[in-house]
């Protein structure tokens, strides 16, 4: 099973090809237009599309070139912008959060507060099954303000209580905020990397974990200021780790 998060920086109907060809099981898609605009004129559409957002121009898309079935959580906390409950069915039997944490009118509950706030609503969702909680944190060690509310420590504290691990971090047994890979570029700058993507995953799986990766910049920053993160995980019957 593929799991990919990629903010696309916008007109993912123009960018969605070499997504898709990884052919993910679940991809969470920042920065996405509503389904609407996604006319996929160029083939390989998905098979499941969800998308959520304030403006037609810019949310978050859950997409799956495969047969995994999901669907939103019903009644989710719209206010928190945004963190999506989303309970997969089939082929496998998990939950998910997708996540594009977002900026407030109160600074102090921007972006990883944000996440903090949708750790509280979904405790019991995430509790109740295995969970993986990816996407776009726009937060790390050495970026997120130590005064907000739910820093990027307190995050990763409170999704290890939740039994969630980082799958990047595990595979390449780096330290959050010493990535040696970046997965956001600014100003598509292949000199100014920082790491604030992330997918946690249940620590259940962590045998599990087939191969973790992040896109290369020379090929992803034509299309985006962030690269995607990719884990694939194995059947239950392997344990390799690959980084």
């Amino acid at each position: 099973m593929k799991i990919v998060t990629w903010n696309c920086q916008g007109a993912f109907r123009k960018k969605y090809l070499p997504l898709a060809a990884m052919q993910p099981d679940l991809a969470v898609i920042q920065e996405c237009e509503c389904l609407e605009k996604l006319t996929w004129k160029q083939g390989n559409a998905p098979a499941r599309m969800f998308w959520f957002g304030s403006s037609p121009n810019k949310g978050l898309g859950v997409f799956s070139w495969t047969n995994l079935e999901f669907d939103a959580l019903e009644n989710f906390d719209e206010t928190i912008r945004y963190c999506i409950p989303l309970r997969v069915t089939a082929p496998y039997a998990f939950h998910a959060v997708a996540v594009w944490a977002m900026d407030h009118p109160i600074e102090k509950l921007s972006y990883s507060a944000q996440i903090y706030q949708a750790l509280a609503a979904y405790r019991a969702f995430m509790l109740a099954n295995d969970t993986v909680f990816l996407g776009d944190f726009n937060s790390s060690p050495r970026t997120t303000p130590r005064s907000r509310m739910g820093n990027h420590i307190t995050l990763s504290t409170s999704l290890a209580d939740l039994g969630m691990i980082s799958a990047y971090h595990l595979a390449s047994m780096e330290k959050p905020g010493k990535e040696t890979r970046g997965t956001y570029f600014r100003g598509r700058n292949p000199q100014k990397p920082s790491h604030i993507d992330y997918a946690f995953i249940p620590t259940r799986w962590l045998r599990r974990i087939r191969r973790v990766e992040v896109g290369k910049p020379e090929e992803w920053l034509t299309h985006s200021d962030h690269c995607p993160l990719m884990v694939e995980i194995a059947p239950k019957t392997a344990d390799s780790i690959t980084g």
